[in-house]
């Protein structure tokens, strides 16, 4: 582990294995799936093995293992006759009960495909019979027919018929990312084999890297995670093809370069699970300060925030310190923060340092738009709080409610905003052009993230409050991109002469990216705010209002529990 990074035993054992780095909790309390996986465990257990994963399946295949060889017989009779054959082979071996001495490939990776076992279940079993050079063919068969729906379906306009091989290239992602754990399980056994198990199952990786679609690319780079060029031509394809599942994501971050890592996250932080961190942490040590900084900046709310800011704590460098100090404007943060320079005061930011207020105290406008969240909060707390409290579902649930609101981060509504830094304000201003003053005087001093509002529950339900999400600078260009996609020739015909729609600018948004207050910019300071719907008829804008009296407007509307009206 590196040198820079303060860990605990059990954040040790959380780490996925390498050849170097071997993890005995990895097989075990770290995949933790009961007898089935750990029979595949050195020394392997092929009966043990076979029995668990058959009577699982037969237990608790959905809708029944029954069913699905029934299926599985029905779907023949559209299949390509090569294919049925096989099928059919795999639906008798199945209702056989019955173990073959030696595996024949196609029809165990049949019945992993066509439903009749969980591929979770199925690996253990391969490993245990046949080891891991065969298990890694297939799983990257498994994949090849999950791709290659013309060999699998004998007429496409059939191909739903019965439930014959339903995973098609539309769901190619989705069927690896199923096989996660079992992905994992891989990894691990690869981490102890001998050398010449270790150069077998290398050479089928790299026979199959160059043709693999990207989602197996990134498998293959998870297991052999020495192979750095791999992963970075996998995160590249990725990128490329504008993202991927969580779960090829999460592989990718664990194995590829770090300047990849922080591309990635910035388009799918939430995606991140502690393993993962933990990995990425082992790996680059020091070194991932940018990518858990990018989650941060990145991520969907505080929740995310807090579990990115407890991994960046761990790293004991000025860098990391840097990075993590400039989110003590965060509430939510703030505690974490605070504890971890009581731990490690050396360090400490300089008073001239990130931790320096950044907008002077005698700044009228920054004045105005503390004291405006500030009555906002408190209204929040003496009387929304109260009511969320107060709410008998927590009774129902047997929950500790401040507790729970708490840990979700709903007793402060203010918690997730946290200023802007002075870089990113100049680089939106390089794209989009000078920013009014009073906006920019709101992300130096407000910031960005979610605002929690009040809002009326539907009957029957829990209350909750909503969001609004005041769009980080880094993610504006992602969001006017999205909106342009919205917009059609009826908006910019209704405003032909009277506002370019092309360069208003999303600032905050409701609903995800659909419904956006757009900053209007149609000359340099204006701060006109228009809220435009993507669903609504073309229409022409109003004149909209500044943007101080529309945050003043947007505010009084969520003490009325109406908080995005028309209008506004």
């Amino acid at each position: 582990m590196a040198g820079d990074v303060v860990w605990t035993e059990e954040q040790r054992g959380k780490v996925y294995s390498t050849r170097a780095r071997v993890n005995p909790d990895h097989l075990t309390e770290g995949l933790g799936r009961g007898p089935c996986w750990l029979a595949a465990v050195p020394p392997f257990d092929a009966a043990g093995c076979f029995a668990e994963a058959r009577d699982k399946s037969r237990h608790d295949a959905f809708r029944g293992w029954e069913y699905a060889v029934h299926q599985v017989e029905k779907g023949a009779r559209h299949a390509a006759p090569s294919m049925a054959a096989l099928g059919l082979r795999a639906a008798a071996l199945y209702r056989s009960g019955e173990r073959p001495d030696v595996l024949d490939l196609d029809v165990e990776v049949a019945i992993a495909e066509l439903q009749m076992q969980a591929t979770w279940d199925a690996v253990p079993f391969w490993l245990a019979a046949e080891g891991v050079v065969w298990t890694l063919r297939a799983m990257l068969r498994l994949h090849e027919l999950a791709h290659n729906e013309h060999k699998v379906h004998y007429d496409p306009r059939r191909q739903w018929s019965g439930t014959w091989l339903i995973e098609t290239t539309a769901h190619a992602s989705f069927q690896v990312a199923e096989c996660e754990s079992s992905w994992q399980l891989l990894r691990g056994v690869l981490a102890v084999a001998d050398e010449a198990d270790h150069r077998a199952a290398r050479a089928v990786a790299a026979a199959a890297f160059g043709a693999a679609p990207m989602p197996v690319k990134a498998a293959l780079s998870f297991v052999f995670p020495d192979e750095r060029e791999w992963a970075d031509r996998a995160a590249e394809d990725c990128l490329a093809q504008g993202g991927g599942g969580d779960k090829v994501v999460r592989m990718l971050v664990t194995t590829a370069g770090v300047a990849w890592g922080e591309r990635l996250v910035e388009r799918q932080p939430g995606c991140l699970d502690e393993a993962t961190l933990l990995t990425l942490l082992a790996r680059e040590g020091a070194g991932a300060a940018p990518v858990l900084d990018a989650a941060m900046r990145h991520a969907r709310g505080n929740n995310e925030r807090l579990v990115f800011a407890r991994h960046l704590a761990m790293i004991r460098t000025r860098d990391a310190a840097d990075r993590l100090a400039a989110w003590r404007g965060n509430r939510r943060l703030a505690p974490l923060i605070e504890d971890c320079f009581r731990q490690a005061p050396h360090l400490e930011p300089s008073p001239s340092g990130a931790s320096e207020p950044r907008i002077p105290a005698e700044d009228a406008t920054a004045a105005a738009l503390t004291e405006l969240f500030e009555e906002y909060r408190t209204w929040y707390r003496e009387h929304w709080v109260p009511k969320l409290l107060g709410d008998k579902g927590w009774e129902e649930e047997e929950l500790d409610a401040e507790a729970w609101l708490d840990e979700e981060g709903w007793l402060d509504p203010t918690g997730d905003l946290s200023p802007v830094s002075e870089d990113d304000i100049a680089v939106l201003e390089a794209r989009f052009g000078p920013l009014p003053a009073d906006y920019r005087a709101f992300l130096r001093v407000i910031g960005t993230g979610t605002l929690l509002q009040p809002m009326e529950a539907m009957p029957g339900a829990a209350l909750e409050p909503t969001t609004q999400n005041f769009i980080h600078p880094a993610d504006i260009p992602g969001a006017h991109t999205v909106y342009t996609r919205w917009l059609h020739d009826g908006w910019h015909e209704e405003n032909a002469g009277v506002a370019d729609m092309t360069r208003m600018m999303p600032v905050m948004g409701h609903d995800g990216y659909a419904n956006f207050a757009l900053l209007s910019l149609q000359h340099e300071g204006d701060d006109r705010v228009h809220v435009w719907y993507h669903d609504e008829e073309p229409d022409r804008m109003d004149d909209g209002i500044p943007f101080m009296e529309f945050l003043r407007r947007m505010l009084d509307s969520a003490r009325q529990e109406d908080p995005f009206p028309n209008g506004i």
